[in-house]
């Protein structure tokens, strides 16, 4: 009974199994670093890549492979870019009429104002591409490429103040609390790498006087916090922690992970 007793606690060592399974899990280990999607059946896209019962799946696969979304708070306004609005400049200096503000409260800033003037865009429009799309005089360049481009110009929000407003263009909503653009594309496509972020932030130097920009809107809002996004900073350290601070090396923060 003894010998058997020995046997048993031989083959449930964690020596044992070490040396038995070794062999194994460096075979897993080398196929993750080879080609992940072999070892999981198929790409890290939205069905792996934090997965949560709760959450669920997209209802479609994807078709797209990446996307480049450029918010670009304080550019001039659509209507002396490419929305060009003829019957604005027919109403010139006429009060703004009840029809289009139907009640809308006022801002402190106009809150003393009598009266509210309607004002066309000063700059000439043109139509350019297959399209015909008006685009004005601001935009030479970008004109040239016209049947490259598509406007949407049915986007509107009720907010009067810039913060909700951006808020509700990058979320969907003016209260804050919602994932963010970025946030819904890294949940419907996933990443091609576990080890990369799929969703990045760039934010440029703000100048003096710009509508500040909030962590909000790059949220993950209820969604798992992989699909948070990662803010790529200026200046030597883009990403927080991934550099060893002065005086620290990398094995006394390993030691600190490890503690």
């Amino acid at each position: 009974m003894a010998d058997i007793q020995d046997q048993i606690h031989d083959q449930l060592s964690r020596r044992n199994f070490l040396g038995q399974s070794g062999a194994g899990l460096g075979a897993i280990a080398l196929a993750s670093l080879l080609n992940p999607a072999n070892l999981f059946g198929g790409a890290i896209g939205a069905s792996t890549l934090g997965e949560n019962p709760a959450v669920g799946k997209p209802h479609f696969p994807p078709k797209v492979k990446r996307v480049i979304y450029l918010f670009q708070s304080g550019a001039p306004s659509q209507l002396d870019l490419f929305d060009y609005k003829p019957k604005l400049e027919a109403m010139w200096g006429q009060d703004l009429p009840e029809s289009v503000r139907k009640g809308q409260r006022l801002t402190g800033m106009t809150a003393g104002q009598s009266k509210f003037p309607l004002a066309a865009s000063t700059f000439k429009f043109a139509q350019h591409g297959i399209g015909q799309m008006w685009m004005s005089e601001l935009l030479p360049h970008t004109s040239r490429i016209a049947n490259d481009l598509t406007f949407i110009r049915s986007m509107n929000t009720e907010a009067i103040n810039h913060d909700p407003a951006v808020t509700f263009f990058q979320t969907g909503s003016q209260q804050a609390g919602r994932p963010s653009f970025g946030s819904w594309i890294s949940y419907g496509l996933g990443s091609d790498n576990q080890n990369m972020p799929a969703f990045v932030v760039l934010l440029s130097k703000g100048r003096d006087g710009d509508q500040p920009l909030y962590a909000k809107l790059w949220s993950n809002g209820f969604l798992p916090s992989v699909h948070q996004g990662v803010v790529f900073r200026s200046g030597p350290d883009p990403v927080y922690y991934l550099n060893n601070p002065p005086g620290i090396n990398r094995s006394s923060r390993r030691r600190m992970l490890d503690y």
